[in-house]
């Protein structure tokens, strides 16, 4: 009887193991949502995060400012750039600009700004994008966790020709800020 439980439990560590690679093998399963991106979560560290996705994150662009500690890693899934800024050493914000990934309501680069606020109604604030007012709008939703402050969401850039240009996913009060680090 004790083996039989033991074969059991390989067989689902096994199971698990097979999916989590599936998982970091095919980006169309990667979803975003207001705390990261699949198992990605917002405020893990760059080791946790190649450890739960399988995905190798390098440093890129200038080293961490020393006022905020923030600076920028990379990472490849299915052939697909994922930009992560970091603080103090923990994902602040998690930014995509490929289209094989999309929020959990679907929406993806590439989509229209009307099918944007289709998906999200009255929870979307929309705003002229902060340095690129006459080219773009940034869409935000705040998430189901917490308020303004303390609250995640997920935020859309989009050009002036109307469409999503790309995603980002973390705590409201960093998708809100235009820059990378400052």
């Amino acid at each position: 009887m004790r083996h039989a439980w033991s074969r059991r439990i390989v067989a689902a560590g096994m199971l698990l193991q097979c999916v989590s690679l599936a998982l970091a093998s095919d980006g169309s399963g990667w979803r975003l949502h207001s705390k990261g991106l699949g198992p990605i979560a917002i405020g893990m560290t760059i080791g946790e995060a190649s450890k739960v996705s399988n995905v190798q994150f390098e440093q890129f662009g200038l080293p961490p400012e020393p006022a905020t500690f923030c600076t920028y890693y990379r990472g490849t899934l299915a052939g697909q750039v994922i930009d992560m800024r970091v603080i103090e050493d923990r994902i602040d914000r998690i930014e995509v600009s490929a289209p094989e990934f999309s929020t959990l309501s679907g929406v993806k680069v590439g989509d229209s700004i009307e099918h944007v606020k289709r998906v999200y109604g009255k929870a979307l604030s929309v705003e002229p994008h902060h340095y690129l007012a006459d080219q773009g709008v940034v869409l935000m939703v705040l998430g189901p966790y917490g308020n303004r402050e303390t609250g995640y969401g997920v935020a859309f850039t989009a050009s002036s020709d109307k469409c999503v240009t790309g995603i980002w996913v973390g705590r409201y009060i960093g998708i809100r800020e235009s820059e990378g680090c400052r």
